[in-house]
């Protein structure tokens, strides 16, 4: 992994829950790619952004990752230049006031009916050379997130990205699809405690739109109750949902109508979507846009790219979001941000 790395190789390395590690390299440079995004690809891991008019990237498996992580066996391997059109510039970050004042902002168009709900995000950056720590700091998310999909993507230019998110956006097994419908969040809890009312509504609103969305394309949905599931010091409020398609149907169609879901966007969505433009003020880039593996396009997993960071070697930016509706609370919000955000940073505090 080290080594590829140092050779500006896109690489990706990911596990799913209870499943082994899994990995592979590509030794050409990387392609950007128009949306909409294509799953007719074979053996291939796909990086998507948020916003539905920037490129994605697909990264393909020429070389297999063992479940070590480590360089053994491994073949000579090219050094390839870093693009310097794609790199990045480090986002604008949000302070408290600001973001509280942009909540406020947002809760008055909710009450005033143009919108139920939007997630408003912010990023965090920390300087030091947590590039070179890509490695130990993927280990530790593993370790820590053992019911998570924790993914870490090398995009040469656009920086290493990493995730442990506990949302499926969609995956396939022939005419077997699934989602999920993910909001709310708090510590965790006592089991057993209520909700209450504001994060009973969000995930609510993400289901309610979930079922608009595959019902036009799916049959035999089957949608289980609510429960509650935990992502290492959080928990969230989940819905499972199950569906079926014809062998002869791409998901395509399916995967751009649900993509961005209220989870990360809000609804109405377009109206969200330009709420979101105006109000953030930065490019969320690859943060709540989603990535996983296709084997082919009747078998795939995509999952939305949340508890999220992206190491430079400049610094680490660390992104985090939360659902606002009429009930928000500004300082709650901010709260809660700051939370999953510091989640993340015990994972790249200097050993």
């Amino acid at each position: 992994m080290q080594a590829c790395l140092e050779r500006n190789l896109p690489f990706y390395c990911y596990r799913k829950p209870g499943n082994p590690i899994q990995g592979g390299i590509q030794t050409t440079p990387l392609t950007a790619l128009r949306q909409p995004v294509d799953i007719s690809v074979s053996n291939g891991f796909i990086v998507v952004p948020f916003r539905n008019d920037a490129p994605y990237y697909l990264i393909k498996s020429d070389i297999s990752l063992s479940q070590s992580l480590a360089d053994t066996n491994m073949p000579q391997l090219p050094r390839l230049k870093v693009p310097d059109v794609h790199a990045c510039g480090k986002p604008a970050e949000s302070e408290q006031t600001a973001y509280c004042r942009k909540i406020e902002e947002t809760v008055a168009r909710i009450k005033g009916g143009e919108l139920a709900k939007v997630v408003l995000s912010h990023p965090e950056t920390l300087s030091g050379n947590y590039y070179s720590q890509a490695i130990p700091i993927f280990q530790k998310l593993l370790s820590a997130y053992p019911h998570a999909y924790v993914a870490m993507v090398n995009l040469p230019g656009l920086g290493i990205w990493m995730c442990a998110t506990p949302e499926l956006l969609l995956s396939r097994n022939g005419q077997d699809l699934q989602t999920i419908a993910l909001a709310g969040t708090r510590p965790v809890c006592v089991e057993g405690t209520p909700w209450d009312a504001k994060n009973k509504e969000e995930q609510q609103l993400v289901e309610q739109y979930v079922l608009r969305t595959i019902q036009p394309l799916c049959t035999s949905i089957n949608v289980t109750p609510v429960t509650t599931t935990k992502a290492g010091h959080l928990e969230h409020l989940l819905t499972r949902i199950g569906m079926k398609m014809p062998i002869d149907q791409r998901a395509d169609r399916l995967l751009w109508a649900l993509h961005p879901t209220p989870a990360v966007c809000g609804t109405p969505k377009e109206a969200s979507y330009k709420l979101i433009a105006e109000k953030e003020g930065y490019d969320r880039e690859f943060f709540s846009g989603y990535l996983g593996h296709i084997t082919d396009e009747l078998h795939f997993a995509l999952y939305v790219n949340l508890r999220c960071m992206r190491l430079t070697p400049e610094g680490a930016t660390l992104y985090a979001g939360g659902g606002i509706t009429a009930d928000s609370q500004p300082q709650s919000e901010w709260e809660e941000t700051k939370m999953k955000i510091d989640t993340l940073k015990r994972f790249i505090a200097s050993e």
